[in-house]
């Protein structure tokens, strides 16, 4: 999808430029990838995660996988894996009466690690009445403690969202045939610091935050190569790289074995159901 944006040119002639507009191309193209075996996340009420590829997968397994090849800038590809993201928090902010995003980070913070999970990606969680009901119901179904606080609730829903960057990145280095050597998160929800270093310890790789605006900040590129005044992307996101302040975190404390089976259990449980 492409959006125009006219300048004079040297005749003054109107000059078309054509950047990546649908958000999300021009968020990866601000995404300041360096390294082959680099994963991004554009985190906000989605997470999409996966790699840059200047040839599609379009493989018997990449299809199994349900990933993505999406258009991008100079001919590359998004190799993406959409995850339901920050949008249940969201939804749970609106049920405990507008509580603040980072009062319920904090809370979260300070509540037990890896207690109570939830799959982001059931569908129970798509668009329930209740989201506080459908988190509650589904520690329930699969024999977890209750998380009856706000800190427990929130924590079900971020333990689950890295666990499933994990099972994603995972997914995304068979496919490659490589392993993943970072992961770079932007968007909104990459000032959740506390979910950053839930991704590093999950994934068990580095992981680089920042920049936030970078659906902005990547149509504004491509216009100023499409000016002429940056020849490259490549050249664009080392721009970026100089310009933008990132947080980066390092894997510290590993999941706990009986965490990850009880995560891949989930899903394995709604495969038998959709198959009974």
């Amino acid at each position: 999808m492409l959006g125009e944006t006219a300048a004079l040119d040297g005749g003054g002639r109107p000059k078309v430029i054509a950047p990546a507009t649908h958000d999300t191309a021009s968020s990866v193209a601000a995404i300041p990838l360096e390294a082959d075996g680099e994963v991004f996340i554009s985190s906000g009420s989605w997470s999409l995660m996966g790699i840059e590829s200047r040839t599609p997968f379009a493989s018997d397994a990449a299809r199994r996988l349900n990933v993505t090849n999406e258009g991008g800038v100079e001919r590359r590809y998004r190799v993406l894996k959409n995850i339901t993201g920050l949008w249940i928090i969201e939804q749970i902010r609106k049920e405990l009466g507008g509580a603040g995003y980072h009062e319920l980070v904090e809370a979260a913070r300070a509540a037990a690690p890896w207690r109570s999970l939830i799959d982001p990606d059931d569908p129970r969680f798509f668009h329930p009445p209740s989201m506080v009901a459908a988190i509650l119901a589904f520690c329930a179904d699969t024999g977890q403690p209750r998380p009856d606080t706000a800190g427990a609730l929130s924590r079900a829903v971020f333990d689950g969202l890295a666990l499933s960057y994990r099972r994603v990145s995972r997914e995304l280095a068979a496919l490659r045939g490589s392993p993943v050597s970072r992961i770079l998160i932007v968007g909104g929800g990459s000032q959740n610091r506390l979910l950053n270093q839930l991704c590093a310890d999950a994934c068990e790789v580095p992981v680089r935050a920042g920049p936030v605006e970078t659906s902005a900040l990547g149509n504004a590129c491509l216009q100023l190569v499409g000016l002429g005044v940056l020849p490259s992307l490549d050249a664009a996101r080392a721009l970026i790289r100089r310009s933008y302040p990132v947080e980066d975190y390092t894997p510290g404390a590993p999941v706990p074995a009986d965490s990850l089976q009880r995560f891949r259990a989930f899903r394995a449980d709604r495969a038998t159901h959709r198959h009974a």
